[in-house]
């Protein structure tokens, strides 16, 4: 690893080979689990949930690969190395669905299931949350587009 990629690890969290290596695995995921999976947008969000008892501090991360298109949202949810993942979560009119944005967190859901998160940017590396994160980079107009298109609303 030169002394480029440290610095693109430690301040955007992602070298160009591992962006390009998980925005592959991303769209790999996707596309096993949803048909016509290359008719979406994909992009990564991340949320942490934390608890703070009375002696101890808890908090969970959960990733999730958002695959949108007019009028349909899917989220899978991932671990952090893109090695798991779980069933594709599927929201439309037809399921009652919503989404909205507030605050820049992401919501979407329907009477069954409802999930919030971030779409990120970066992580960067040397942050103590990183490892939870996939080290992936996300343009601020891909993310800008992603935000739009939840206050826009399922149509």
């Amino acid at each position: 690893m030169g002394l480029t990629d440290l610095f693109k690890k430690a301040f955007m969290g992602a070298t160009d080979e591992e962006n390009r290596k998980n925005k592959a695995r991303m769209r790999e995921i996707f596309n096993s689990s949803v048909a016509n999976g290359d008719d979406y947008k994909l992009i990564y969000c991340h949320m942490e949930n934390y608890t703070n008892a009375v002696l101890v501090q808890v908090t969970r991360h959960s990733n999730f690969i958002v695959g949108y298109k007019e009028g349909e949202v899917i989220v899978i949810p991932v671990d952090s190395q893109l090695t798991e993942y779980g069933d594709a979560m599927i929201f439309n009119k037809a399921n009652e669905s919503f989404t909205k944005t507030s605050l820049g967190f992401c919501f979407v859901g329907n009477k069954d299931v409802s999930l919030q998160f971030v779409p990120m940017t970066y992580e960067p590396g040397i942050t103590a949350g990183a490892r939870h994160s996939v080290s992936i980079t996300q343009s601020s107009a891909e993310v800008a587009e992603f935000k739009n298109f939840f206050k826009k609303g399922l149509q």
